[in-house]
């Protein structure tokens, strides 16, 4: 009868007795997606990283850095942008306006950016440091870092398996975010519960979980990590 008024909703706080657990769907050793939730209606990380641009839209302006592509800085940017440029590691990307590592990238000149995007990107640099490094010093003063970065994932299965070098948590990305800016120039935030790292490991599709269960948040357990940090002005 508990387990009934559980999948009701009206017993939250079920906890079913050793032995007693139904696996489900779960009973299994192979995950339903290895491509994130993306053939499954989109990643349910995905949801965290764009309500923290959202949030934070009002910094996406003037001249604007993003990694890989710039759709992130077009979508949250819109008619504050002055410029849109994007740093890509290879030059076969017809995106880039800029090549090169960001860990070690001289040819960028300091003070140069309002705003950079960095989502889901500083965990394929082994020079953790270097990159936030760079980051901090092609900022314009009062410029700002919006970055996210993985918690609780499944490694890629594809073009960066290899890179694939960290996770992290709020505790080891304040200390590395520290390092570079004032602690009080920081705003950390942590994304996921129980149950949503297990429907992204699974590779559940965010159209296959509730909104009520994507937003609750319980700290021990983080998919992904937000940060916002201001260059001082």
């Amino acid at each position: 009868m508990q387990r009934l008024l559980f999948r009701a909703g009206v017993y939250p706080n079920f906890r079913p007795l050793p032995g007693h657990v139904e696996v489900g769907d779960l009973g299994r050793t192979q995950p339903f997606s290895t491509q994130f939730g993306y053939d499954r209606g989109g990643p349910v990380d995905r949801y965290y990283i764009e309500n923290f641009l959202q949030r934070e839209s009002a910094w996406v302006k003037g001249r604007v850095l993003e990694i890989g592509d710039n759709s992130y800085t077009l979508r949250f940017g819109g008619d504050r942008l002055t410029k849109s440029d994007v740093l890509h590691v290879h030059s076969n990307n017809p995106m880039a306006t800029l090549v090169g590592d960001l860990s070690d990238a001289p040819q960028i000149p300091d003070n140069t950016f309002d705003c950079i995007i960095l989502t889901q990107t500083l965990h394929l640099i082994y020079n953790l440091k270097g990159a936030l490094q760079t980051c901090e010093r092609i900022l314009k003063p009062g410029g700002v870092l919006l970055l996210t970065v993985p918690g609780i994932s499944h490694i890629d299965h594809d073009e960066w398996n290899d890179n694939w070098l960290w996770s992290f948590t709020a505790a080891s990305l304040r200390r590395l975010l520290s390092e570079v800016f004032p602690t009080d120039h920081l705003a950390l935030q942590t994304h996921g519960n129980v149950f949503i790292a297990t429907a992204f490991l699974y590779g559940m599709g965010v159209s296959e979980v509730t909104r009520e269960q994507l937003d609750f948040t319980d700290p021990h357990y983080q998919v992904i990590i937000t940060a916002k940090a201001t260059k001082p002005a």
